[in-house]
């Protein structure tokens, strides 16, 4: 257990700027007037540490969704291209030139340009099918489907210990966090799901273009003001971008976009 305290406190100490990471947003909806019950999520606690697994896990879950989103994507379109040169191949196949009067060498030729086009979509199936399996986007998307349901699974059973049920009825916290922390360490260590530069990629995409969709979350967010973090923000975009040859010359063309971005203004 002392190794599970010290891995979060030492995630606080590197910087400053994640003070509130030990805190979690309360939604507008389950806010009340009452200033004590306000008060009451942010006093320090044992319990402080287990909102942060929350936040950590919340971020690394929101990661996986998007990047998931994005290899299915990536697999559904080259599954696509697999059926249209496939049923092109099959138009080709059946193709018949009966009908027309053609010359004995205008024969030869439909035959080797058949021949060639076959071919060629023969190929191109193959190299596609080939790409598919050796980027393993159906396994993939599989070992990250059943990642966000756990994290989903957990994160559920920490937000409703940690914030929802009254103190006098949650579980002991030692017991709770001895049961927990076998399953924190491994939702937490994600380098055999996604590499770094995906995960930069990931964390980018959504900075840039859907901060609507981490409302209130860290670290985009302060979790105790719920205002937005702009300096991490700006300085991910900045390092992304500054890293990334294309990046530099297509993203920076869509600047318009960042004076709708919460994150940003």
């Amino acid at each position: 257990m002392g190794d599970v305290d010290d891995k979060i406190e030492t995630k606080v100490q590197d910087s400053d700027e994640d003070s509130d990471f030990f805190t979690v947003h309360v939604p507008d909806i389950l806010g009340t007037d009452n200033e004590s019950t306000e008060e009451e999520y942010c006093e320090p606690c044992e319990w402080e540490k287990i909102l942060g697994w929350y936040n950590e896990l919340n971020f690394y879950s929101r990661v996986f969704q998007f990047f998931g989103e994005h290899i299915k994507e990536k697999e559904s379109m080259f599954g696509w291209w697999i059926i249209l040169i496939s049923s092109l191949s099959s138009f080709l196949t059946l193709l018949t030139i009966e009908p027309f009067n053609l010359t004995g060498y205008e024969l030869e030729i439909y035959n080797w340009g058949k021949s060639v086009g076959l071919s060629s979509l023969s190929i191109g199936t193959t190299l596609i099918a080939s790409w598919v399996k050796k980027k393993n986007y159906i396994t993939r998307i599989q070992i990250i489907d059943k990642r966000v349901a756990r994290l989903e699974k957990f994160l559920a059973a920490l937000d409703y210990q940690a914030r929802l049920v009254p103190k006098e009825n949650r579980d002991d916290y030692f017991k709770f966090i001895t049961k927990m922390k076998d399953e924190y360490n491994e939702l937490s260590t994600y380098s055999n799901i996604i590499r770094p530069s995906e995960f930069s990629k990931t964390v980018y995409i959504i900075t840039r273009y859907h901060a609507p969709t981490v409302r209130g979350m860290w670290p985009w967010y302060d979790t105790k003001t719920n205002k937005p973090r702009r300096e991490f923000a700006q300085s991910i975009i900045r390092t992304y971008e500054s890293q990334n040859f294309l990046c530099r010359r297509i993203c920076r063309s869509k600047k318009y976009i960042d004076k709708f971005n919460p994150l940003l203004k």
